[in-house]
């Protein structure tokens, strides 16, 4: 019989930095499969791969569907009705539910077969997804998130931000943050007098890139490089126009965590007006510590101060990212100092090793030897 069942509706379980870690972690103890939800037709080879394996056991659900539009929601009852049959076919011990969209098979799973629920939150959904002026709807997700929650066995989130977003919970929270785990990857730190700024991640509004593209269009010595799966190609366009940004296409982690060592500044900024991003935990900033380099950023400022590991900026304020930019470009000392401060704080607790071992707790309790 299975032990686990970690559903996910990724599409791309490759470039979704928690789930490998996760399933990796829980195969080297536990029969572990991972269910996912191939929305954009994208080759197994591709979905499968990680920094260092591939998913061995992986089943996918291959329906085309909307990537980021409301229009998902009307596919969502075939994908939960192909969970639901793998479930029951397959019946784990453990489902291991990540976040809202896969929640509701799971939880009639756990039900009918009395088993156990892991709910892992990546993101709050209403918080992601909704705009608050729509508060009916905004309320309605945030309370069916918490009524889910509150019927798992464990409720795991990001930060303990995120956890205390809940109002009803169960006896067991955990937050497992999303460190990397540490990798071999070739770097190529060729003294050159070019800054390189790097950016991976989703390429589409919210995430920085205006702002930045904006603030390196008249500087020299700076390049900033843009890695990624392309949600909004205008928005790529316009900043392929300024000739010092660089497009490197959509990488495997592997292959995007060697253009970010070889990097010499890691960017994660996030629109503060959307609420998500008050309360999650961006996992680059534990790839900028692992690497060893500076981040610029505008998000979990009491960390970033409290390892000293980053420049803190302003959204929006375009000025105050330039002149960022400009003192780490001009000063190499503070730039080394920032990297080793992160590369300290990584060794010794914002690695996965550290998070691995919380998971194993978990999972020591739910399947008792």
């Amino acid at each position: 019989m299975l032990d686990i069942a970690l559903v996910r509706s990724s599409t791309t379980i490759n470039l979704d930095r928690r789930t490998p870690n996760i399933y990796r972690s829980l195969s080297k103890r536990y029969s572990t499969l991972v269910l996912g939800w191939n929305r954009q037709g994208i080759s197994r080879e591709v979905i499968s791969q990680t920094a260092n394996e591939p998913l061995l056991h992986l089943k996918l659900f291959n329906l085309k569907a909307p990537v980021g539009t409301p229009s998902l929601i009307a596919y969502l009852p075939l994908f939960w009705l192909w969970i639901l049959i793998e479930l029951f076919v397959h019946k784990p011990n453990v489902v291991h539910a990540c976040d809202l969209d896969t929640v509701l098979p799971c939880y009639i799973y756990k039900i009918v077969f009395r088993k156990k629920m892991v709910f892992d939150v990546f993101d709050r959904y209403a918080m992601a997804f909704i705009p608050p002026k729509f508060r009916t709807l905004y309320s309605f997700v945030n309370s069916l998130e918490d009524l889910f929650a509150s019927k798992s066995d464990v409720l795991l989130n990001v930060s303990d931000e995120l956890q205390r977003t809940f109002v009803r919970k169960p006896k067991h929270c955990v937050t497992i943050m999303n460190c990397p785990h540490e990798l071999d990857v070739p770097v190529d730190k060729s003294e050159t007098d070019v800054l390189t700024l790097a950016f991976m991640g989703h390429v589409r509004k919210g995430r920085g890139l205006e702002q930045m593209a904006t603030a390196v269009k008249d500087l020299e010595g700076v390049e900033l490089v843009v890695a990624g799966q392309v949600t909004d190609r205008k928005l790529l366009d316009d900043i392929l126009k300024i000739p010092n940004v660089q497009y490197r296409g959509w990488l495997p982690f592997s292959e995007a965590l060697e253009v970010e060592a070889s990097s010499d500044v890691m960017i994660a900024l996030y629109d503060s007006g959307d609420p998500i991003n008050k309360f999650s935990m961006g996992s680059k900033i534990f790839e900028s510590m692992m690497c060893g380099i500076p981040l610029i950023t505008n998000v979990t400022h009491d960390l970033i101060k409290e390892i000293g590991c980053g420049m803190i900026v302003e959204y929006n304020d375009i000025d105050q990212i330039k002149a960022t930019i400009i003192n780490l470009r001009d000063n190499k000392d503070l730039r080394t100092l920032l990297g080793k401060n992160g590369r300290k704080a990584f060794l010794e607790k914002y690695n996965w090793t550290a998070m691995e071992d919380k998971l194993y707790k978990i999972y020591e309790n739910l399947l008792p030897k």
